[in-house]
């Protein structure tokens, strides 16, 4: 499997201090789901210093918000009121129904926020609501870091999925994909920003790219962040995600 969405298929949403491309990692499949097994779709977000998103729903989403850069205060109906930086991260599994919002308050913090925000799509329905927050520490060049993942996968965030996220900033070399941990992973890769190479063929920044393969490697030309999430094609997951379902 070798599958190419590029940064110009994002889909464009927001305004004024809120802006994201809206990554659909089903898109160039061939199946009938815009989701790519049980990785829904993320959003690549920047928000400026003044940006506030109200407090709104989401149901049967887990949300992985992968900070990039800058602060943001989040808070949320389990009373949970919190910074979220790129040390320190955030999960939000919905279950049965959860709202949240976001903020910078521009008389606090002067740095642009750059973020994914990841929907997966649960195992199960209308789980017990909670948010994880876990220090996960600086990247370490040319290293993998997991940050989240199904249970005992020993990942700081538990997602209840068969599904593990990691990221990275690769220096120019030649990078591995992290070791299966399931017994049929494929592999999603997005490109935050930089320039990989895989089998000769160039993703820069806001593309990603679909391998069934671990052993492929990636060439790094310049230095980029990564995310890559390893998924379990035998996982069983929901589509009824308020966010994560996506259908076309």
């Amino acid at each position: 499997m070798f599958i190419i969405n590029k940064a110009s298929e994002r889909q464009k949403a927001g305004h004024g201090d809120f802006h994201i491309n809206i990554v659909i990692p089903g898109r160039n499949t061939a199946d009938h789901d815009l989701g790519f097994y049980n990785l829904g779709r993320f959003d690549d977000a920047h928000l400026k210093p003044g940006a506030f998103v109200g407090m709104h729903p989401h149901k049967n989403d887990e949300i992985l918000t992968l900070m990039r850069s800058g602060t943001m205060l989040h808070k949320d109906s389990t009373g949970k009121e919190i910074a979220v930086t790129p040390e320190n991260l955030m999960l939000m599994n919905a279950g049965s129904g959860i709202y949240h919002e976001e903020s910078i308050p521009a008389e606090r913090f002067t740095e642009d926020v750059r973020l994914l925000q990841i929907f997966i799509r649960p195992e199960n329905e209308d789980d017990p609501p909670q948010v994880q927050f876990a220090n996960v520490g600086k990247l370490i060049k040319n290293e993998w870091r997991l940050v989240a993942g199904v249970k005992g996968s020993n990942a700081s965030l538990e997602i209840k999925s068969n599904i593990l996220v990691y990221d990275m900033e690769a220096e120019k070399n030649n990078i591995r994909l992290p070791d299966s941990y399931f017994e049929n992973s494929v592999y999603f890769i997005y490109i935050f920003d930089g320039k990989v190479n895989v089998n000769e063929t160039s993703l820069q920044q806001g593309d990603s790219i679909i391998l069934d393969n671990n052993s492929q490697i990636l060439s790094v030309d310049e230095t980029c962040t990564m995310v890559c999430f390893e998924i379990d094609k035998n996982s069983k997951f929901t589509r009824n995600g308020m966010y994560s379902g996506m259908k076309r």
